[in-house]
């Protein structure tokens, strides 16, 4: 399905804005990038793989390219077109936890640990906690789908969906009293356009440092296809020991890492698996070689039992 919205979002694309850069900044939100952490602001201009996080209170907009506006509310973590391994389709965004209000006039679409979603036309507004989740088709249409392909729903403008934990998802017409409690001020009113002027500032985010494992854990322990392309990005962090002891600790939710995070484990674990593998092979050979000294041989044959004898046969002709 992700791949159909991107199909049709690359082709509202011509002539419009290139880049993905954040319009508003309220309270504090935190830019991951690589190995480092930075203070985010207006007028920066997100790259790949980017991770935007917002604190309680906080509040972010970011402009995709085709006009595409993606409002962050508070506590929330969202990756900007993330690298996929197998099992992921290409996305614009991931959203891991929190709010989110998208408002374009294409086709867009983006995943989530339980969901994924293509709108069209449509401002939309959506809080995802785990497996739990609320979608708020604000209008436009939208298609939901679980990710255990369970259960799609299709919501047109107005429309609310939402699935309790251990429930199935279902669709109303009215949002539960409960989201509109909790629903971001921000995301009462329309999301405003800036970024087209924004991103001609060239805006440098301000370091806070390299990263540490309790920075990056939430996305260290996602699923496979989002978590693995991040190995490349973040291995050198293992150079730092207290990075490296905490990867190590928890090698059970990401176990790609124990190379980097117990290079010495992980050593001796492959000279173990490489004598085992050593010994089977021997143990294999063993066998065919008592296999073939218990096979019955064929009786010997001797030239009488053949042919007659050369004299025999000379009496024969005459």
């Amino acid at each position: 399905m992700l791949l159909w919205v991107a199909g049709l979002l690359a082709s509202s694309l011509a002539g419009a804005q290139s880049t993905s850069v954040v319009g508003i900044v309220e309270g504090n939100a935190t830019l991951i990038r690589q190995t480092m952490r930075y203070t985010l602001a207006e007028g920066v201009v997100l790259n790949e793989q980017d991770i935007v996080e917002t604190a309680p209170g906080a509040f972010v907009q970011v402009e995709l390219p085709g006009g595409l506006l993606v409002g962050l509310g508070e506590s929330t973590k969202v990756m900007f077109r993330p690298r996929v391994a197998k099992g992921l389709a290409a996305m614009p965004l991931y959203l891991l936890q929190g709010w989110l209000k998208t408002s374009g006039s294409g086709a867009f679409g983006y995943t989530s640990p339980a969901f994924e979603i293509a709108t069209q036309a449509a401002t939309t507004v959506v809080h995802a906690t785990g497996t739990e989740y609320a979608v708020f088709l604000e209008s436009g249409s939208a298609k939901l789908v679980s990710r255990d392909r369970a259960h799609t729903l299709q919501l047109a403008s107005g429309d609310f969906a939402q699935r309790r934990e251990g429930a199935a998802p279902a669709a109303g017409r009215r949002p539960a009293p409960e989201f509109l409690a909790a629903l971001p001020r921000q995301f009462r009113d329309r999301l405003p356009a800036r970024g087209e002027q924004l991103a001609k500032r060239n805006v440098a985010p301000k370091a806070l440092g390299e990263i540490a494992y309790t920075d990056v854990a939430p996305w260290l322990r996602t699923e496979p296809g989002l978590r693995l392309p991040l190995l490349p990005l973040w291995k050198a962090r293992a150079s730092d020991l207290t990075f490296r002891a905490a990867a190590k600790s928890n090698l059970a939710l990401h176990p790609e890492w124990e190379p980097y995070a117990d290079p010495e484990g992980y050593a001796r674990r492959m000279a173990e698996e490489a004598e085992r593998r050593r010994e089977r092979e021997a143990a294999r050979q063993a066998q065919r070689a008592a296999s073939a000294a218990s096979a019955p041989r064929p009786a010997a044959s001797t030239g009488a039992n053949l042919r007659e004898p050369p004299r025999v046969a000379q009496q024969h002709r005459e």
